[in-house]
């Protein structure tokens, strides 16, 4: 077929058009982005020390700046566990044997992602992620990622790709793909190499298992492929709040717990069709809730001025409330929209460190008596809805399998309220007990009292 001059040169114009419009990208291959985009995520093997034993564990990370900070996400670690048991760090670039050591810095109260520090080694053989340009992906896009295997498989690379299905806000904003499209943890891309996301932990599919004629209802994960994932501006913003220490930042505190959503009916009655609010259960003593003048069944409409937004599901609220608190320091003010009955009401607290956590929680294990001990904190006194008359004691926080305090009857998670019958007052009054009791070569048993689930009972413990 023969073309004549003014429709080559009009072919010529368009194919530059084509080549310089921003729209009309002439596509680079695949292969070459992926090959480049797999040095910005790493594999992070760590171990978790018990009383008895010690496990690994491997995660995907991805690498924020030329000097090796990784960030890995909130679920890799369990966020009450102590800095303390989380040992020996190695940091892994993909289809690489050789680890380079690597620092936990801690977690950030906000977002929950862990932030870890590689060693100077690990310059130049990584590409952070923040080189890329970012954008939000648009509905049915062709999205992929990076697929990491496990250490069996020297941490291959492999590709996933799929399309974007939905973005929802839960509170962050997240996009939902039809497929995997990478491992939990990684860099998903556009067809331009550009991040759009971070790849989260993987929803559970909702399946149906028929069994011996029984139908059942279950949900299917999948570890390694996930179509769920941050999107970038929700990554972006975060990537400086690596802690300062491994405790992480003393976080803010309002004191109130018990927290639901206002379902649509009630929220017609009360005329907020077009907004949130929350039900406040209850309110901690002593805390900023409650100097402010917060009351039980109070129901938040408005944070500074800003009425809570709708979400769908409308449970999404709690954790969006919970979000613009943590958003803060201790000694903030906070003023909260409240309607009490029919009365509208603006009430301004000022934000407290947030009391003892779980990680940060004292803790002593006597080994010849096979347990743990550990201090109340108030996450024990909300969970056992104590009260100020019985907020005493120490928790059994660990209990040796077959030991003597587990042939006992001791079981983890037991509130201690008596040591041979001494009253426990506090955790070091509880420790100089259990330290006499496993030093004294003349003790042959010892008794305690113990509340689980409600109940209280005697367990009369021998010594090995």
């Amino acid at each position: 077929m023969i073309f004549s001059p003014s429709f080559r040169r009009l072919i010529s114009i368009f194919l530059l058009l084509a080549a310089t419009s921003p729209g009309l990208k002439a596509e680079v291959p695949i292969p070459e982005l992926f090959d480049e985009r797999i040095r910005c995520v790493v594999a992070v093997e760590f171990f978790v020390e018990t009383e008895v034993d010690r496990r690994p564990s491997t995660v995907i990370g991805l690498v924020v700046n030329d000097e090796g900070l990784i960030m890995i996400l909130d679920g890799a670690i369990p966020g009450w566990l102590p800095p303390e048991n989380i040992k020996d760090f190695n940091i892994y670039t993909v289809s690489n044997r050789d680890p380079v050591p690597g620092t936990y810095l801690g977690q950030d109260s906000l977002t929950g992602w862990h932030f870890l520090q590689a060693d100077e080694s690990i310059v130049g053989r990584v590409v952070p992620f923040t080189t890329f340009d970012t954008t939000r992906p648009r509905l049915g896009e062709e999205l992929w990622g990076v697929g990491v295997m496990g250490k069996d498989f020297e941490f291959q690379p492999f590709f996933l790709n799929g399309r974007l299905a939905v973005i929802q806000q839960l509170p962050q904003y997240y996009g939902f793909s039809v497929s995997g499209v990478a491992t939990p943890g990684s860099a998903v891309f556009n067809r331009d190499g550009v991040f759009v996301g971070w790849a989260s932990n993987p929803i559970p599919q909702e399946r149906v298992l028929y069994l011996e004629n029984e139908r059942y209802n279950v949900g299917i994960q999948t570890t390694n492929e996930s179509g769920s994932f941050f999107l970038a501006e929700e990554v972006v913003p975060y990537i400086d709040r690596a802690p300062e220490t491994p405790l992480g930042r003393k976080n803010p505190w309002l004191g109130v717990f018990g927290l639901q959503p206002v379902d649509d009916e009630v929220a017609t009655f009360l005329k907020l069709e077009n907004q949130s609010a929350i039900v406040v259960s209850d309110i901690l003593p002593d805390s900023p809730a409650e100097a402010a003048g917060l009351e039980p069944r109070d129901i938040i409409i408005s944070i500074d001025g800003e009425i809570l937004p709708k979400f769908s599901p409308d449970r999404v609220v709690t954790g969006y409330f919970e979000r613009r608190i943590l958003s803060r320091d201790p000694g903030d003010p906070i003023t909260l929209g409240v309607l009490r009955g029919s009365e509208r009401l603006e009430i301004t607290a000022g934000l407290a460190a947030q009391p003892t956590t779980l990680k940060e929680a004292d803790r002593r294990y006597f080994s010849e008596l096979g347990i743990t001990l550990r201090e109340l904190v108030t996450f024990d006194r909300i969970s056992r809805r104590m009260t100020e008359s019985d907020d005493t004691g120490v928790i059994a926080n660990f209990v040796r399998p077959n030991s003597p305090a587990n042939t006992a009857g001791l079981r983890a998670g037991d509130l201690i309220q008596e040591i041979d019958g001494d009253p426990v007052l506090d955790y070091e009054q509880a420790v100089g007990l259990m330290d006499a009791i496993e030093s004294d070569p003349d003790r042959t048993e010892f008794v305690l009292l113990v509340s689980r689930n409600g109940e209280t009972s005697v367990i009369r413990i021998r010594k090995s």
